[in-house]
């Protein structure tokens, strides 16, 4: 194509067509210009669209984990309405005591365990990638996770450590062996395979412990079953939040994925 170019542009000149030859080469110039906004047009288009694969990609794999993040929050948030059903079930035993056995109050105690959220988490805030993202708002989103989750772990905390005070307690008390008998025997409901197991504990304690009658007239263990309610109920108050929070960022992401 060149060469045909030089061709047409020497036969010009050698015609003596000056007039001619300008107008030539000023078309010449203008295909050229054409040619390589052509080029760049065509090479923004493939960046673009390695771009929006890329995108893609990560708004599936946020999709994912999201879906994922949801399902360990509604884990912990029915594992956590438990803990506050056997704590007025507790608490009821005080108010009526007839309504309860001293093995009901040992298997409700048992059940006072913790439980912490710990979603999966990405680096494209930290590694730059959330810039690939196109939607602001889900950016915001997305920058705003960490925060979020810390709050409700935060949350989470005053509960452990106020658990682990109340724990105390109970050991002095001489609960513990028939607790963890207990515990076992009810299946933990937050192991992460949910199996039969073989309770590890040889039966309750034959040593004297608190009697039923002893257990509903202690004021402090009393008082570790209402915190314990309340600690739980603020738990997934906050866990709701998030929980909504999860909904409107998988809102997000579904409509970006279909565009």
């Amino acid at each position: 194509m060149i060469k045909i170019f030089r061709k047409i542009r020497q036969n010009l000149l050698m015609e003596n067509k000056t007039g001619k030859y300008f107008k030539y080469a000023i078309g010449e110039i203008v295909l050229v210009v054409i040619g390589i906004l052509i080029a760049l047009q065509i090479n923004n288009w493939n960046e673009q669209r390695k771009e929006n694969i890329k995108e893609q990609a990560i708004l599936k794999r946020l999709q994912k984990e999201f879906i994922s993040n949801k399902n360990q929050l509604q884990e912990k948030i029915d594992f956590r309405n438990d803990i506050v059903k056997n704590c007025e079930l507790l608490l009821n035993y005080y108010n009526e005591p007839k309504n309860g056995t001293r093995n009901d109050i040992i298997n409700n105690l048992s059940s006072l365990q913790p439980s912490t959220y710990d979603p999966i988490k990405n680096d494209l805030v930290s590694s730059g990638n959330i810039e690939i993202l196109k939607n602001e708002e889900l950016k915001q989103l997305l920058v705003n996770w960490s925060t979020d989750v810390i709050q409700l772990q935060e949350v989470e905390q005053m509960y452990l450590r106020y658990y682990e005070q109340g724990m105390s307690y109970l050991n002095e008390s001489g609960l513990q062996r028939d607790m963890a008998y207990a515990f076992w025997d009810r299946g933990p409901s937050n192991l992460l395979e949910k199996k039969e197991i073989n309770n590890p504990i040889p039966g309750l304690s034959k040593l004297k412990t608190k009697t039923k009658v002893e257990l509903l007239t202690d004021t402090r263990l009393e008082g570790i079953i209402a915190w314990s309610l309340n600690y739980n109920m603020f738990n997934n108050e906050e866990s709701e939040t998030l929980m909504n929070r999860i909904d409107f960022i998988l809102e997000v992401l579904d409509s970006e994925i279909k565009k």
